[in-house]
């Protein structure tokens, strides 16, 4: 059994507040030091992810923008290049209907002159034909210049169409 007896209990006291000032003198002072250190090193750690995380959202924030300004950037030389390649396009068509207006111009004339070349030739055929027929007609020959120039003279009033 437990025996109550005065001088235990306070030798029980006396034991425990003992106790008590060794281990605050010894171990709880250093606990505490040990969690108060801890409590310091968390709480920095703390501060430096929320100025890290503040860090971050600047830095964020910066990529941000630069990507919007790279974004308006790139639509911009997309437009002027847009605008670019239409002039390109329209010079190169002005360039190939003025080229092609030039061929025709170029052609018809040709064909003019051929034609003019043509009659000219069909001219003297149908004038050496005319003194040919002329001279059977006359039993003579009509070889002159002079007969030649009276049948060209002819014909190109008989051509004429006013």
């Amino acid at each position: 059994m437990l025996d109550f007896n005065p001088y235990t209990v306070l030798f029980t006291i006396v034991n425990l507040l003992v106790l008590w000032l060794f281990l605050r003198h010894f171990l709880f002072g250093k606990v505490t030091a040990i969690l108060d250190r801890r409590a310091r090193s968390i709480q920095s750690d703390l501060e430096d992810a929320a100025r890290e995380k503040e860090q971050a959202g600047k830095l964020h924030q910066q990529y941000s923008e630069q990507l919007g300004q790279a974004r308006q950037e790139s639509a911009k030389l997309l437009a002027q290049a847009k605008v670019q390649a239409q002039k390109e396009y329209q010079s190169v068509l002005d360039r190939a209907q003025t080229d092609a207006g030039q061929l025709m111009e170029t052609t018809r004339k040709q064909l003019d002159a051929e034609r003019e070349q043509m009659l000219r030739g069909a001219r003297n055929e149908v004038a050496q034909l005319a003194l040919l027929a002329a001279a059977k007609v006359a039993q003579k020959e009509l070889d002159d210049p002079g007969d030649l120039a009276l049948v060209d003279s002819f014909l190109r009033q008989a051509g004429d169409p006013s």
